[in-house]
Formats: structure tokens, sequence, C-alpha cells
């Protein structure tokens, strides 16, 4: 992958974090209850991904070359981008009441989504822009489950599908709407 509307496309619709490799669950369960929060969460991941996928790129002559001994150093990576944020950030949740935002900055999604840049040979400044789309695709499916997790508080949803049932149900359905995309 080298395009950058193949990235787009790859990282947003055909592959999205979220949707297709299940990554980010417990954000979206967790955080999507109104449209600020998700908004927040997409905004934090975006910086954490695009922080851990520029550590990533100039990083990348130095990586090892199997899996086994790469997969360390990008746990790292994650991590290490997940509590920068984290720290930069304390200061303004612990002013506005917040509570934490730790699991939004450290998650799977940005793991999975840093391992998928060498499952999909993903090298050289392309993997900023793979970081940067991850993300982005990450953000849009929180902000859109963000506005019909809203939505089905206001329709009559049967008792035993109420709360999180439903908003599975309603991820799942999004997922295979956006299948027919694939190529």
């Amino acid at each position: 992958m080298s395009k950058g509307l193949e990235l787009f496309a790859h990282c947003i619709v055909t592959h999205n974090v979220i949707l297709f490799q299940g990554l980010g669950i417990y954000i979206l369960l967790n955080y999507t209850k109104t449209l600020a929060e998700a908004f927040k969460a997409a905004v934090m991941m975006l910086a954490t991904m695009l922080t851990a996928s520029t550590i990533m790129w100039a990083a990348e002559s130095a990586l090892p070359i199997s899996f086994g001994m790469r997969l360390p150093v990008i746990l790292l990576i994650a991590l290490l981008s997940g509590l920068l944020w984290h720290k930069l950030l304390a200061p303004y949740h612990k002013s506005s009441g917040s509570y934490n935002f730790l699991p939004i900055f450290v998650n799977s999604a940005l793991v999975g989504a840093l391992l998928n840049t060498y499952q999909y040979d993903v090298s050289g400044v392309n993997i900023i822009g793979y970081g940067f789309f991850c993300a982005l695709g990450y953000g849009l499916v929180l902000i859109i489950m963000a506005g019909i997790r809203q939505r089905l508080e206001l329709a009559n949803v049967p008792k035993p599908l109420r709360g999180i049932p439903i908003l599975l149900i309603s991820t799942g359905l999004l997922a295979l709407a956006l299948m027919g995309f694939r190529f």
C-alpha cells in the first residue's frame, strides 16, 4: 500500500479497526454515551496514533526484521506514546473533573493499527499516513455510534436489548453495510 487514496479506503472503509478487526470495543462501549465524549476520545486517539506512527517511522530502520522481535518494540512504542499524551493532558482532565482517559490512549486499537503496518507491509512515510487514517476511521466510527446510541435511547427497544446489546447489534449492522465496499 503506497497510495494515499488506497490507504484512506483501506483504513476507514474496508479494514476499519473497530468494525472489521474488533479492536477498541471497550472505548466504543464506554466513551460513546454523548457526541462530545466520543469526539474527545477520537481526538485523543488521533494524537496518540500520530505520535506512535511517527516514532515507528523514525525507528523503522532500527526495528528487528522478525515479527517475534518486533512485537515488544511495537508494544513499547504504543505504551510510551499513550502515556506521553496522558501525562500532557492530565492537568486538563483534573481541572475539568473528567474521569480516567488512560484507556483511550493505550488501547487495543492503537496496538492493532501499529501491528497492521507490519502485516500489510506499510513502510516509510506511509506509516504516518496509515496511522492517521486508522485514527480517523476509528474516530468516525465512535462519533457515528454515539449518534446512533443517542437515537436508540429515544426508540422503543425491547428490554433485553437495551444498552450494550443493541449498540453491538448496530455496530455489526454498520460493519455489514460497509463490507459491500471491500475490494
